[in-house]
C-alpha cells in the first residue's frame, strides 16, 4: 500500500503542496469533495394493481406478482429501491421499481397488492397519499 505524504513549504513563500521525491503530485485532502448522491423525493397519490395483472409481464420484462413488494413509476430506473410512506400514519416500506406507470397523471406510483395491503391502501377507495424517496439507485446508474 502506498502512503500519502505531505510536504509543506513555509506559508510566507508558498501555499501549495510540493512534488514528492518519488514523482507523484500531492493534493491536500480538504480539496477532495465527496461525490454528492442525488436524492429523489415526491409526494402524491398512490394506487395499486388490480388482480387481473397477476402473472402478466411488466415493462422490465419480469412477471408481475401481487405477493412481491414492487411498484410502477413513470421515470425512475428499473431496480430502484423506493421507500413509500403513508403520509397520514407514517407507516412505510421499501419497494423495487419494475414497471412503468401509473397512467393516471393524478397518481405518482402504482404499488403491488402486497405493498398496498401493508400500507393500508386496500381498504376504502384504493387511493392513498404517500411520500416516496429513493433509498438505493440500481447498480451502474449515476443520477444527474
Amino acid at each position: 500500500m502506498l502512503g500519502v505524504f505531505y510536504f509543506w513549504v513555509d506559508a510566507q513563500t508558498q501555499d501549495t503542496p510540493q512534488q514528492a521525491d518519488f514523482g507523484l503530485s500531492i493534493q491536500p485532502t480538504d480539496s477532495v469533495k465527496p461525490y454528492p448522491i442525488k436524492t429523489f423525493k415526491q409526494t402524491g397519490i398512490a394506487s395499486y394493481y388490480a388482480k387481473k395483472f397477476n402473472g402478466r409481464r411488466t415493462a422490465s420484462g419480469e412477471r408481475y406478482s401481487g405477493r412481491k413488494l414492487t411498484a410502477a413509476h413513470r421515470t425512475l430506473p428499473f431496480g430502484t429501491l423506493v421507500r413509500v410512506a403513508n403520509a397520514k400514519t407514517g407507516k412505510w416500506l421499501v419497494v423495487r421499481v419494475n414497471d412503468r406507470g401509473p397512467y393516471s397523471r393524478k397518481r405518482i406510483i402504482d404499488l403491488s397488492y402486497e405493498a398496498a395491503r401493508q400500507l393500508g391502501l386496500t381498504k376504502g377507495a384504493g387511493l392513498l397519499k404517500v411520500k416516496i424517496r429513493v433509498v438505493e439507485w440500481p447498480s451502474g446508474y449515476t443520477p444527474n
